[in-house]
């Protein structure tokens, strides 16, 4: 089978920015022979940024509402208990942030995930694919297990590392 992008290429030339501008690059999904990406294959596990921007960092974000007491209080406490909508609670939380930035998805560089079961990451990916638009953009992201989230019922926290044009 014919390789599709020279890899070696693509890193010396094909991430290299306009000066000044703000250019970001997702390595490119792997594709098949015919051209077609598939969610069954590797992503890409980079993303480079140049230019003149600023870097936001998002701490860790749960399904609980974006604006909650601390320490938490258990009337606050509820959240769905199903890992996709889990999923899309903590989504919109990034995405008001975000907005309120003047930042989108396709800012986003950087996304860990801390999951109380790695098994259920195939499930927290394809609700993901709907805010990032799948074959647009994917940020590098990062899946890890742990025993405890910030709250007992939380399943997934995430947070992420966005890069803002400044003249945006």
């Amino acid at each position: 089978m014919q390789d599709l992008f020279n890899r070696r290429d693509f890193l010396v030339t094909g991430s290299a920015g306009l000066a000044g501008a703000a250019q970001l690059f997702s390595f490119p999904l792997a594709a098949n022979a015919q051209g077609a990406r598939s969610a069954a294959v590797a992503r890409g596990t980079y993303v480079r940024a140049d230019a003149d921007m600023d870097l936001l960092f998002l701490s860790g974000t749960t399904a609980l509402d974006l604006y909650h007491l601390h320490p938490h209080v258990p009337y606050e406490i509820t959240m769905p208990e199903d890992i996709a909508g889990q999923t899309h609670m903590c989504m919109r939380n990034l995405k008001e942030v975000l907005d309120d930035q003047g930042a989108t998805w396709r800012d986003v560089v950087k996304i860990n995930r801390f999951q109380k079961d790695i098994t259920e990451s195939a499930a927290i990916e394809e609700v993901m694919a709907q805010y990032f638009d799948f074959w647009d953009w994917w940020p590098a992201m990062t899946a890890m297990e742990i025993r405890h989230l910030s709250s007992a019922p939380a399943r997934l926290e995430i947070e992420l590392i966005a890069v803002i044009p400044r003249d945006a």
